[in-house]
């Protein structure tokens, strides 16, 4: 009896245990949306390359990572002129992360491609472009404090904030660029604390001294690499090389003292007509 008391114990714990997931978008759900009201605290929504016409996503005050099943930039976010392309206004906190995504044709009044009130979402690796609103085209932020890292922000369009509207925010941003927006690039009021870390903001996207940067670190790890393998390359020859005289094999070492030279030569002249 006290091992089905026990069993029945565990049974009930599991129940009451909640397991993080991975929701496929089209595999599991055709759309974001359905993966996000299908979700839970910590599932990861895996979104399969291609184009989703959806607007207004509201990650609904959950603590999970919405973004690309690749890593790469190819999921494309269209909201086709029918509102914000996300919508994150329940309280969310950095446990709630966009990443990895093209977020686009977002059109609303505030926030085009990401509308943002009281919450703290992680956004990373995204280009947000080609999205409208009267405050805050890209990314419309109202007492929150968000993280974006490594993100592009570009090609937006607002009567203010063209890129970015902040009123009473504290947000970073680490890495990526803020460029080619209208009418601004930025939008900041006097009670938001905005932090930025090599990120390029300006009104042009050429001439970012950062992705200069980032170009020649691949060309350095390129050398890197050929060095590598010039290297082991030579290491493997020395070491033919060595085994070879080691052994007294080395073609033309006549006398077996490691090294090729006059002596040997002399022992074949030595010797010099037809071999018998």
């Amino acid at each position: 009896m006290r091992y089905i008391c026990t069993s029945i114990v565990a049974t009930l714990a599991l129940a009451g245990t909640s397991f993080a997931a991975t929701i496929n978008v089209p595999g599991d759900h055709a759309t974001i949306a359905a993966a996000i009201n299908a979700s839970s605290d910590g599932d990861v929504i895996a979104i399969a390359a291609g184009t989703y016409y959806e607007a207004n996503l509201d990650t609904d005050n959950k603590a999970i990572t919405i973004g690309s099943a690749s890593g790469n930039l190819d999921v494309t976010i269209d909201a086709q002129q029918s509102g914000s392309v996300f919508v994150i206004n329940s309280g969310e906190g950095s446990g709630t992360k966009i990443k990895d995504l093209v977020i686009t044709g977002g059109n609303a009044t505030q926030g085009g491609g990401i509308y943002c009130l009281s919450s703290n979402p992680t956004i990373s690796g995204c280009t947000i472009s080609d999205n409208t609103a009267n405050e805050g085209g890209g990314i419309s932020f109202t007492s929150s404090n968000p993280t974006i890292s490594n993100c592009t922000i570009s090609g937006n369009t607002a009567y203010v904030g063209g890129g970015i509207y902040s009123l009473n925010s504290n947000f970073t941003i680490g890495g990526g660029s803020v460029c080619d927006n209208s009418a601004d690039q930025t939008f900041v009021d006097s009670y938001s604390n905005f932090e930025s870390s090599l990120c390029w903001i300006a009104a042009s996207c050429d001439g970012n001294p950062y992705d200069i940067i980032n170009n020649q670190q691949e060309q350095i790890n390129q050398l890197l690499t050929m060095h590598d393998q010039q290297q082991t390359a030579i290491e493997d020859l020395q070491q033919v090389v060595a085994e070879c005289c080691a052994a007294r094999t080395c073609t033309g070492d006549e006398n077996g003292d490691g090294v090729v030279n006059i002596e040997d030569l002399l022992i074949v002249i030595s010797v010099w007509g037809p071999c018998p």
